[in-house]
């Protein structure tokens, strides 16, 4: 595998990439890895005209494993080697839960909605490290994630006739992503990325087999090669995402992040013929302006910590 790696890195094509700034390769990244997403989104879609979400999940957290082994057996990896397995199992347990509102919300929303509803992501981990954390958040960053909730509010509009039980399921599943995220960072301060990986997928795998069995189906040719891919590919976007964000400053990555939204309106209307509301279209612009303020003003506090100055108030 690493001679094959070798080759492809030659290739005038990789070899040019690896000659842009850092900036620039972590946005192509962060592109490949929305891209990647955006089709899991799709094939959970597809996967869920025949299969129950929750046995979705469960052949999700299976081929993910399957295709992480290699790299465990070749590494001489052990995941459970490790003096914070607990920590390892209540990550997972957080990541499952996230992963099974967010494949519900993604089989029973248009494309577009579920997507931009995931947005919120980063208003929640705001919130979740000034409550919960001890963090100092002033007035400018409060702001910035209340008129976000606006956005979300704005979408799925509470008291209308729109108000979908899979919304709030798919905001759930950003309030429990934003949970797992904070504590993958916690964790990769001490653990390598792929005994992370390596423990959500096992873990996961096993929270998901007793529910996966109670509602199991045998899935047809098709489907199997759906619930293949949503590992595949969904293993290969969290690894490009990683990467994007480890080479580049998150405030010049993230827009590009942002990029998903578009491409769900084009797969939503190619593939299921969905075209997104005016209110789900505003509704995004105000959750991505909210968040791009919030990575401005967490690269600007970067900034002053690494240049070793103090500021004289709490970050806003």
């Amino acid at each position: 595998m690493s001679a094959a790696v070798a080759r492809l890195s030659a290739l005038p094509l990789f070899a040019t990439i690896r000659a842009l700034p850092p900036n620039l390769r972590g946005a192509l990244w962060v592109i490949a890895s929305g891209a990647t997403f955006t089709l899991v989104s799709v094939f959970i879609r597809l996967s869920a005209r025949e299969l129950d979400s929750l046995q979705v999940s469960f052949f999700r957290a299976v081929f993910g494993l399957l295709f992480i082994a290699p790299l465990l057996v070749r590494l001489r990896v052990n995941p459970f080697d490790s003096p914070r397995l607990g920590q390892h199992f209540t990550r997972a347990f957080m990541g499952t839960a996230s992963m099974l509102c967010g494949f519900y919300a993604a089989a029973h929303l248009p494309l577009a909605d579920s997507t931009s509803i995931g947005f919120s992501t980063p208003l929640f981990i705001t919130m979740i490290a000034a409550l919960f954390m001890g963090e100092i958040v002033r007035w400018r960053r409060w702001t910035a994630t209340i008129v976000g909730f606006l956005g979300v509010l704005l979408m799925v509009r509470p008291g209308g006739d729109v108000l979908q039980v899979a919304a709030l399921v798919a905001i759930a599943a950003a309030l429990l992503t934003s949970v797992s995220a904070m504590m993958v960072k916690r964790l990769s301060a001490h653990e390598s990325a792929l005994r992370v990986l390596a423990t959500f997928a096992i873990f996961s795998t096993l929270l998901t087999v007793v529910p996966a069995i109670v509602v199991w189906r045998w899935p047809s040719p098709t489907v199997w090669l759906y619930v293949a891919a949503i590992g595949l590919c969904a293993t290969i976007g969290q690894y490009f995402w990683v990467r994007g964000y480890a080479i580049a400053q998150a405030s010049a990555v993230a827009p590009f992040d942002y990029l998903r939204m578009p491409l769900s309106v084009l797969m939503g209307f190619l593939v299921f013929a969905e075209l997104p509301t005016i209110w789900t279209l505003v509704g995004t612009l105000i959750i991505a302006a909210s968040g791009l303020y919030i990575a401005y003003r967490e690269a600007q506090l970067g900034k002053k910590i690494t240049a070793g100055v103090k500021p004289h108030k709490a970050p806003a």
